[in-house]
């Protein structure tokens, strides 16, 4: 670190802390998983002075990512952000505030547990509890069974942070991208940079930073008029199953990017929202399953008994009713927890006695 950042460090170690300690206090009351606040030394010991020996494979585009150990922890996996994150619009508060809900929600099966972080860096540096093992969710290599589960820990995740609390969480970052699974293949969310809070008595808030909106997953009314609810998230999950778990599309800033090579804000938002629309239709087509699904997730069920696709085709079928059913009229889209049952209730009713949970036709829904 250079001697002009030696010089400001005890006083932004000060403000990041009264960050951290203001939206906690703000958004849960006060309440946390204790975490410790680690000093640079410690951090740069730990990582072998972020060797890239300790660099890990599931780095990303605003954070470098290390294994490491200390006296206490054998395993932990280190999160530091980058410049670019910083040049791209990522505030310093909202590095602050990824810590301060990450520590409300680290007991929770479902998220990353977080050890503690480090603010004397010129980025800060998370740190996980890494007793597991953990990998950057590849959706291609995934069965259905696989999908199925993924799709089940993330919403009963997005569940969690819309009742825990005495202020309701909207997460507003629903990408692949965001998403861990540990070496018992549990899914994991993480990065709460975006995460905003409903306050007590409300169903709703206004979003002024129109910046924040360009990381939502796709297009919604909502979003674009800057209200954001659990709606939001509920729209985001539907989008993340139908066409992330079901169809197989990448993420969708990818694609954007894969497909105009960039541009302005507004070039964007106007691209998702066509996207958003030809994706939705995909959805809605009254086409055999086999023929919408994913293909690589198609062919590796071609080792198993007819039977047995007969009944993942019609758990594909409810699957993307669900899926319609979230992305639908916001006056009727189910909640979190509802999303979360009735994912429970798809991946159990693999029996013999199979019966599809909705109508076959998609037309109930449109």
């Amino acid at each position: 670190m250079g001697w002009f950042w030696r010089k400001r460090n005890k006083k932004l170690i000060l403000e990041r802390g009264a960050m951290v300690l203001k939206d906690l206090i703000e958004f849960g009351h006060g309440k946390s998983n204790p975490i410790k606040f680690f000093s640079a030394d410690e951090i740069l010991k730990a990582t072998n002075n972020f060797s890239s020996s300790n660099c890990v494979s599931i780095s990303d585009y605003y954070n470098d990512w290390y294994s490491g150990k200390n006296e206490n922890h054998p395993m932990i996996l280190i999160k530091k952000f980058v410049g670019i994150a910083w040049f791209s619009g990522l505030r310093e508060d909202l590095m602050c505030r990824d810590i301060a809900v990450s520590s409300m929600v680290s007991g929770h099966k479902n998220f990353l547990k977080l050890v503690g972080c480090c603010l004397e860096f010129e980025f800060p540096v998370m740190v996980y509890h890494g007793v597991k093992k953990h990998y950057r969710l590849k959706i291609s290599e995934q069965t259905w069974k696989r999908r199925m589960k993924i799709a089940e820990d993330i919403a009963t995740a997005l569940a969690y942070l819309h009742t825990a609390f005495p202020r309701p969480f909207v997460y507003r970052n629903m990408y692949l991208e965001n998403i861990l699974l540990d070496e018992d293949g549990v899914a994991k969310l993480m990065d709460f940079t975006y995460c905003v809070s409903i306050p007590e008595g409300e169903t709703f808030v206004n979003v002024v930073d129109k910046a924040e909106v360009f990381y939502s997953y796709l297009y919604d009314s909502d979003n674009s008029s800057g209200v954001v609810s659990e709606k939001t998230d509920v729209f985001a999950f539907g989008m993340f199953m139908g066409l992330t778990l079901l169809l197989g599309k990448q993420n969708i800033l990818d694609l954007y990017l894969e497909e105009e090579g960039g541009g302005s804000y507004t070039d964007y938002v106007s691209w998702k929202k066509k996207r958003a629309q030809n994706f939705m239709s995909k959805l809605k087509e009254d086409r055999p399953m086999e023929e919408i699904a994913d293909p690589k997730m198609i062919e590796k069920m071609g080792q198993i008994s007819e039977q047995e696709i007969h009944r993942m085709l019609c758990q594909m079928e409810a699957f993307r009713m669900l899926s319609l059913r979230c992305i639908g009229p916001s006056e009727e889209v189910p909640t979190m927890v509802e999303v979360a049952k009735e994912l429970k209730k798809i991946q159990t009713s693999l029996q013999n006695d199979f019966s599809f949970p909705f109508p076959r036709s998609i037309s109930f829904y449109l």
